[in-house]
Order: C-alpha cells, then sequence, then structure tokens
C-alpha cells in the first residue's frame, strides 16, 4: 500500500522518447553492414558459440509462451534463416515470413520451402505494409533492438492495425547488455529496458481506439539457467479495444515510478516493499517447511525482497510475478548483480495475474506479500492458485483487510483503487477454492508496531532522505505510514496472514 507522490516525481510514460535511441537511417545502414559480416547459421543468430546447446530449449520455452495460433495467420518478423519458422508452419494456417537480409531469407527458404503453407519475404520491417486485420499472431524474435525509438514506435502503430481483434503480438529482446559470446568489431545493438518496451506497448492506439493489453513480460529461463543471465525478454501482449486497456497496470506505473519505489525503499529497507521487510520474512518463510529445489511462485513480487530472500537461504526456486514493469525492472537490475548460484535460481515476470496460465501442480509453495488487495475477482485468483499448487503444497498469503470499524472518508478516498474485505470473507473465499487447513490470523498489532518502528527510524533520517529525494516525497511517506497506524489502532485496518494447503493426494 503507497500514496501518490507529487514534486519531482519523472513522468517515466515519457521515458523511451527521451532516450533517443538511434536516428532511423543512421540505425539502418549500421544494422546491414553489421548483419553482412556474419554468414547465415544458428551461431550467428544467436552470436553465441554455444547456440547448438542454447537453441532447442530456448526454442521451446519461447513457444511454451505463445497463445493458441493452431490454423491462424501468423506474421514472422525477423525470421532470419527460420529458427522458428518450422516450428510456426507447423502448426499454423499460413505464415509470412520477413527478414531484411536477403542471405538470411533465401537461407530460410532453403531450408523451409517444402512447407506450402510459408510466404517468405525480403523486407525492411519498417516499409512494410498489410491490410488490417491480416494476422492473428505477430511474432518476433531479436528484431526491435535493432531499430531506432521512432522506427520501433511506427512498427507498433502498425502491428495494432495489422492484428484481428483480440490477436497476439509477441516479441523477445535482449535487455540492458548483450547476451551472445561471439566476438564483435562493434555492437550497434539498442539495449532498453523492460520498462522501455512496456511504455511504448502501453502508449499505442489506433485509430478506432484498440491498444495493447500486455499479458506478460518476462525474463527467459534458459539464460538465466545456462549463464545466470536474466536480460533475455520476452512480452506478449494481446489486441483489445479502450474498455479492457489495462488501467490497473497503467495505474501502477504512474503511481509507482522507479524513483518512488527506490524512495519506499527507505522506510521498509533496501529491496523491501512489504510490511515489516526482511524482519517479518524471516518469521513467516521459517513456517513454510521449505527444502532446496522446490519451486516457489512469488505473487506482487515488487522489486525481489522475498525472492531474493527465499533463493539465498532456502536454495528454492523463485518464479516472481508482479503488474509494475517498473518494479520488475528493478528485480531483474538487482538479480544480474546478485552471486551466481543465487541468481540462477530466480525468475522475474510482469504479468496480470488473472490473465496468465501456468502449468498445473507446478509449485510447491505460492506466496503473496501484501499485494491481492489490488485484485477484485480474488474467486477466480485462488482457483488459478489451487490448480498451480502441487498435491500436499502450501499456500501463504499476508494481506490488509477491514477491520470491525466502519470506514471514514479519508480511509474510503485512501482505499478506492484495493479490493479490501473483511479478514473471514478471505478465509471463506480460500475454502471455496478447495483448499484445507485454512488458518487466518489478525496481526493488526504486530503491524501497528511495525509501521511505528519503520516510521521513527524514517523520520531520524528524514535529513538524509530530503538531501536524496524531496520534502513532497518525505510528507508523503510519512503521511501513508501515520494514516497506516491510525486506521490500524481505531481497527479500520488490520493486517493478516493466511496460510492454507491443497490436500495432498
Amino acid at each position: 500500500m503507497s500514496g501518490s507522490i507529487d514534486g519531482k516525481k519523472r513522468n517515466t510514460f515519457a521515458r523511451f522518447i527521451s532516450n533517443n535511441k538511434g536516428e532511423s537511417e543512421e540505425v539502418r545502414q549500421k544494422m546491414k553492414n553489421y548483419w553482412q559480416v556474419y554468414r547465415p547459421s544458428l551461431e550467428s543468430m544467436m552470436l553465441s558459440d554455444k547456440a547448438v546447446y542454447l537453441h532447442e530449449n530456448d526454442q521451446n520455452e519461447i513457444f511454451s509462451y505463445l497463445p493458441s495460433y493452431q490454423g491462424k495467420r501468423v506474421l514472422e518478423l525477423g525470421a532470419g534463416i527460420g529458427r522458428f519458422t518450422s516450428k510456426l508452419a507447423t502448426i499454423a494456417g499460413h505464415v509470412t515470413a520477413v527478414d531484411f537480409m536477403e542471405q538470411y531469407i533465401e537461407k530460410n527458404r532453403e531450408e523451409n520451402g517444402h512447407f506450402k503453407n510459408v510466404a517468405f519475404k525480403c523486407a525492411d520491417v519498417t516499409k512494410l505494409d498489410f491490410p488490417a486485420g491480416s494476422f492473428d499472431l505477430v511474432f518476433s524474435n531479436w528484431l526491435f533492438m535493432y531499430l531506432s525509438d521512432a522506427e520501433t514506435d511506427g512498427v507498433f502503430r502498425k502491428i495494432i492495425d495489422w492484428l484481428t481483434p483480440n490477436g497476439h503480438f509477441f516479441l523477445r529482446e535482449s535487455c540492458y547488455h548483450q547476451s551472445g559470446n561471439m566476438a564483435r568489431n562493434n555492437n550497434p545493438t539498442l539495449y532498453r529496458t523492460p520498462i522501455d518496451y512496456c511504455q511504448m506497448l502501453h502508449q499505442i492506439s489506433s485509430a478506432n481506439k484498440a491498444g495493447y493489453k500486455i499479458i506478460r513480460g518476462k525474463s527467459i529461463l534458459t539464460y538465466i539457467q545456462y549463464h545466470g543471465n536474466p536480460n533475455q525478454m520476452c512480452f506478449l501482449a494481446r489486441r483489445v479495444d479502450g474498455k479492457e486497456l489495462d488501467q490497473l497496470g497503467q495505474y501502477l506505473e504512474s503511481r509507482d515510478s522507479v524513483e518512488f519505489i527506490r524512495a519506499k525503499e527507505r522506510i521498509c529497507g533496501h529491496n523491501w516493499l512489504s510490511t515489516g521487510g526482511e524482519f517479518t520474512t524471516r518469521d513467516f518463510c521459517a513456517q513454510l517447511g521449505l527444502h532446496p529445489d522446490q519451486r516457489v511462485l512469488d505473487v506482487g513480487c515488487g522489486t525481489g525482497g522475498s525472492a531474493v530472500y527465499l533463493a539465498r537461504q532456502y536454495g528454492v526456486h523463485v518464479h516472481g510475478v508482479d503488474l509494475s514493469s517498473n518494479m520488475i525492472h528493478v528485480a531483474i537490475e538487482r538479480q544480474s548483480k546478485l552471486e551466481h548460484q543465487v541468481k540462477k535460481r530466480l525468475q522475474f515476470e510482469i504479468s496480470d495475474i488473472l490473465m496468465v496460465e501456468y502449468e498445473a501442480e507446478s509449485y510447491d509453495v505460492i506466496y503473496s506479500r501484501d499485494s491481492l488487495l489490488y485484485i477484485g475477482d480474488r474467486d477466480k485468483l485462488f482457483k488459478k492458485f489451487f490448480r498451480w499448487l502441487r498435491p500436499g503444497g502450501t499456500l501463504f498469503i499476508t494481506d490488509f483487510c477491514t477491520g470491525a470499524v466502519p470506514p471514514s472518508k479519508d480511509f474510503l478516498n485512501f482505499t478506492s483503487c484495493h479490493s479490501l474485505c473483511p479478514m473471514e470473507t478471505y478465509e471463506a473465499e480460500l475454502r471455496s477454492a478447495g483448499f484445507t487447513d485454512v488458518a487466518a490470523r489478525d496481526l493488526r498489532w504486530e503491524a501497528n508496531d511495525v509501521h511505528q518502528r519503520e516510521l521513527t527510524a524514517f523520520t531520524a533520517a528524514q535529513e538524509a532522505f530530503i538531501a536524496d529525494f524531496d520534502e513532497d516525497q518525505y510528507a508523503a511517506i510519512t503521511d501513508l505510514w501515520t494514516n497506516k497506524i491510525r486506521w490500524n489502532r481505531e481497527n479500520q485496518l488490520t493486517w493478516c496472514s493466511f496460510t492454507a494447503h491443497r490436500e495432498a493426494n
């Protein structure tokens, strides 16, 4: 829970524009010169002498993230030698494979020309044109990091028109820095951040008010497991009309800028945004019976504090999910600096947890801290949790709930974007989803003590905080914590923990 910050907060929604990555014509010529150096091969496509080992797992993982495209029309941009063309063609009704390097698309034709449902096209993606509604899925792999910001924005705008209603756009890019280990005389690649891609997608709208709803954006697990490298990112977006646009996600982006995230960590503790930070996390995790190599889903993972703690202290593999691209950007940035064995146990994902789907019975523990209050349809979510949890697995949640006292006007104003309910309702929803051994605890007074300690330490460091941020942010955080303490004491607000299990077979 956090308040709005005014004052000097950056307008992160304009961030990619200010980056101005590359002038279009200059970028285009540099990229042509760059790729003419490499012969069309698997190694040159992946820019790695480990390509043979990476390729199959990377390819299988990418396909596992795609929506169903059986019998549908697919546009493959940056198709290259056809790493993905053959698999797309096997299932799709028709594939249009496009690449701007002639020797690469000819190699693709040589390998995949026997597919009668594939059309091969050598063309510059920035100059492509198709009729509206031509494709159900647009697929790209390592394309936009070779386009300028202006070109990327232009292609995103074209794609929204090329897609059918509810059609999907999938893109995979290298973020932050290069991944391949092949020597390069020069490297004109434009490495953006996940925030850049999410903001670019969010800002696109068509003439008929359609836009992109981001379903997920995540690190490629294959690269994490092989190299401890979380910078390979993929994104899946769906074309929706204005009523379905990602309003909650965009609200969180505008509210929780990277600057505000870092400011809020000054009261919760570095890398922590949940109540009590590491202090409460240590006690909660000790009760979960964790064992090395178990799989944990951390829903609402924020900047990754709990995920890192779990991976380091218990040797578990943690899949952290959050709706905010700003949160995940900070988490991945920090993941890359962790000790090798810890960062290989972590993967972070931007996703709408109600829209995404994971493999049934794939997690030993599902864990969430102070995040589900933003979700209105908890019944749907808890049924998903039950399905994803292995028999005998544990669900652990902390969240804010309404207390016994009727809410005041200022409390109602604060919770207008939240879906708070009494602890008893929360507990009943878990039982209704199929969970057993549901144990609910009212931690109202524990929360009161924690918030008071945090506020006391924060106000003692007022001068240092204002020097790093500003007085408006200091006032907003102190006001928020003061209000939470008051609402808690008045029993308008409470903090609860919930432990539940999926019964063993």
